[in-house]
């Protein structure tokens, strides 16, 4: 293959790509206001301005939309998960870097985070299985952190399970009451979370207040 043809493939496939985004772009903001079930392809269609065999010719339906949403929502997660574990770092600054990752993936994708909880039933049975298997995978990258601070002495709680269930609850379900429109900026989410995370653990108030500023910056 020459490189003229090699440039026109990569070309192709951006350009596809590109088609692939907006499409998901609407399919989020439908699902979101309207729900899934209550939102056909046709009403995505004319939201783009285009043709239902548009769509179709990117997506073999409605529901590949859905797993698609909530599977690349779950592998970002997942990517969060295993960069705070295996950071060079201490357990707090680990943990530190969870919180304020989960944080920012949750309020950048929040109508995402959303639309899986409200439509997780919805979803094919071999996407939840795969999906299920990145969460068991978060959480196990999780529990490691906090078994390391158990550890080092830097963290104190009686039972990992329950620790990392508040963790990963405390800022998985900030999608659930944040509000754009709220004064309350992103960085202000994030360091009240950070600061939560950490003493929910047992993180005395000086660790805290080290570790905070150059998380968050």
């Amino acid at each position: 293959m020459t490189k003229s043809n090699d440039k026109a493939t990569a070309l192709r496939n951006d350009i596809l790509a590109i088609k692939r985004e907006r499409i998901l772009s609407e399919a989020v903001d439908l699902f979101y206001e309207n729900g899934y079930l209550s939102t056909n392809v046709d009403a995505i269609a004319q939201q783009l301005g285009a043709t239902k065999p548009f769509v179709y010719y990117h997506f073999k339906s409605k529901i590949e939309l859905l797993s698609d949403i909530c599977s690349r929502l779950m592998l970002e997660a997942l990517d969060v998960a295993e960069a705070a574990a295996g950071a060079d770092a201490g357990p707090v600054e680990k943990l530190a870097q969870f919180a304020v990752g989960f944080t920012k993936l949750v309020l950048e994708r929040h109508k995402h985070v959303s639309i899986y909880f409200r439509e997780e039933l919805n979803l094919p049975d071999d996407v939840k299985a795969a999906i299920s298997d990145m969460r068991r995978k978060i959480d196990y990258r999780l529990r490691g952190i906090l078994k390391e601070g158990v550890q080092t002495g830097e963290f104190h709680f009686s039972n990992v399970a329950v620790a990392s269930q508040i963790v990963s609850g405390m800022v998985s379900y900030t999608f659930a009451w944040y509000d754009e429109a709220r004064p309350l900026s992103k960085e202000a989410i994030i360091r009240q979370m950070l600061e939560q995370v950490l003493m929910s653990v047992g993180v005395d108030r000086a660790r805290l207040d080290a570790v905070q500023k150059p998380q968050i910056a």
